[in-house]
Formats: structure tokens, sequence, C-alpha cells
């Protein structure tokens, strides 16, 4: 069956709240580089509509080879659109898209590689430079790769391909897009919006940092430091903890909201962590001694050309 329509239906606007910061960094204080850093940072709704709209014809010509007699006048859709873009937790500028879609009963494979290359037989014709990736079809759209992800339904979760593992004996990996939203709105109502602000500027420190962990772990360890802080930290003070945490909670194994695959997070990250905790704590003396432009370099060493100074 195709997915329901409550599921399928794009969401109303859910924007990250970049609250508690000065709109402009004109005055020599560390939160309005902040506030312009995260709003350099955090993808507009334009951005995300647009890259939403990018994956339409992409859905439209897998309907048409694999659903030739139409979904039905009382059926959902048969893609939806998860991973960052869905749950709004991309770095701008956005370059990847994740779309999950559903393969007719007929065509349900058993093994994952054969769901990919039913995919990318389709696609291969329509559009140019697709390719075959681990866990996925990627389909390069103008500056952005959308990501397609043929998946099955399983128990009110979704079978989508994994990388092999130990604990798994199959090639599909469960996911839960809509359980995952749904906990990060729930960890960003308790705070205030901060979390997601945390994960931004986390991804935003990974790309710049080149740092060996994946932006899915970063985003399930904010949301578990998060779950144990009695109170909404400000976003510096937040980076500080989350690396001193994060470095004793890991090595790990997290399950995803409504999933059943842990997600491995190693040791291998930990020394760029620790650089970027002593960073931000010299970044916190010479605020202490009023050199708010050298703490802000110092953020600026962190986060990357993004973060403004004063």
């Amino acid at each position: 069956m195709p997915l329901p329509p409550a599921l399928a239906k794009r969401p109303p606007a859910d924007p990250v709240r970049i609250s508690g910061f000065p709109l402009v960094a004109t005055t020599p204080a560390l939160g309005a580089c902040f506030g312009a850093f995260l709003r350099r940072v955090v993808p507009s709704h334009t951005a995300y509509a647009m890259a939403r709209g990018i994956c339409d014809d992409i859905a439209v010509a897998l309907r048409a080879e694999l659903y030739p007699e139409g979904l039905g006048p009382n059926a959902g859709s048969d893609h939806l659109i998860a991973g960052a873009v869905g749950k709004r937790t991309s770095v701008a500028p956005i370059t990847e898209v994740d779309v999950l879609y559903l393969l007719p009963p007929k065509l349900t494979a058993q093994k994952a590689g054969d769901a990919l290359k039913i995919v990318w037989a389709v696609l291969k014709n329509r559009f140019d430079g697709v390719t075959i990736a681990e866990t996925g079809v990627l389909v390069p759209r103008g500056a952005l790769w959308v990501k397609v992800l043929p998946c099955r339904e399983y128990n009110g979760a979704y079978l989508i391909p994994g990388k092999p593992a130990l604990t798994r004996a199959t090639d599909w990996s469960i996911t839960n897009p809509v359980a995952e939203a749904a906990t990060l709105r729930l960890s960003d109502s308790l705070y205030g919006g901060r979390p997601r602000l945390l994960m931004t500027a986390l991804k935003a420190w990974r790309a710049h940092a080149e740092v060996p962990v994946a932006s899915f772990a970063l985003e399930l360890l904010a949301q578990e430091f998060y779950s144990g802080s009695p109170r909404p930290y400000e976003l510096e003070r937040a980076l500080v903890d989350f690396w001193a945490w994060a470095r004793i909670r890991t090595p790990c194994a997290l399950k995803p909201p409504g999933g059943q695959t842990a997600i491995d997070i190693g040791p291998a990250w930990h020394g760029k962590a620790k650089a970027a905790y002593w960073r931000a704590t010299l970044a916190d003396h010479h605020l202490k001694a009023g050199k708010v432009s050298d703490a802000a370099a110092e953020w600026r060493q962190v986060l990357g050309d993004k973060f403004p100074l004063p």
C-alpha cells in the first residue's frame, strides 16, 4: 500500500527558532556573533521548499514506471522526504535530500541490493549521472544530490537498505522517520528550540573540521545530552559541555526513535572534540577578560568562516 496520507503529507512550517540572539552582530557581544552565525547556517524556508520540490519529478518518474495504474483515488503518497531535510536539521547550503520510495507489493525485493537495482534501472533512463551507493540511488539535481532509498513497510516503520552489520543478518535496516521527527519536536518544545540549534552548530563544526562522525550520530547524541539536562543551555555553553560529555558517553550504540537497528558511534572523533573543547575554553577566558574579538576568533576557528568577528 502507498504511504498513508497523514504520513506522506508535507509537514507545515516547522522553523528552526533562532531565539535569544540579536539580529545583527554590530555590538561587541558574543551572542550577536552566534546570532549571525546561526542565520547563516540555518537553511531558510525557501531553501527547504526548493529541496523538497526538486524531488517531485523523481517521484513522478518512479511512479509512472512502478505504478502504471496509478496509486488509486484513496491512496496516499508513494514517497516521503526524510533525513535532515525532512526533520529540518540541515546546514546551509543544503547538498543532499533523502527520499524514501515505497515499492509496490509485486516488486517488493527480498534483498536490498535488488531493490536498489529496480530504482536505478528506472531513473538511469530519465536522469543523467544516476549511480548506486551502498544504501541508496544517487540522482544529481543541479547543486543537490537526491538520495532515493527504496523501502518496504514493516510493523508501522520502514525497511530501507542498510550497511552490513554483525547484529543484522539481512541488508535491510529499520527506520521510522515520523518517530524521529516527533521526538525532535518534543525535545525542542521542552528546551526552547535549543536542541535543534545545537545540532546545527555541531554539524557546521563537523563539516569545517572534517570530524569523523556521522551527522545522524550527532543528532542522536545531542538529543540524549539534552534529555539529561535540567535546563536549556545557552548555545556556547551547550557546545562546551556537549564536547566534554560526548567523549565520556562514546563509544556506544544508540537506537534511533522507532528503530531497531542501533547506530554504532566510535571514538575516532574524540581528538577533534577535545581540540574544540579547549578552543572554546580559551574563548571563554578571553571573554571574561573583556576581549570579545579574541573570543570570537577562537569560535571562528572551531565553527568556520560563517562565524563572524565583531
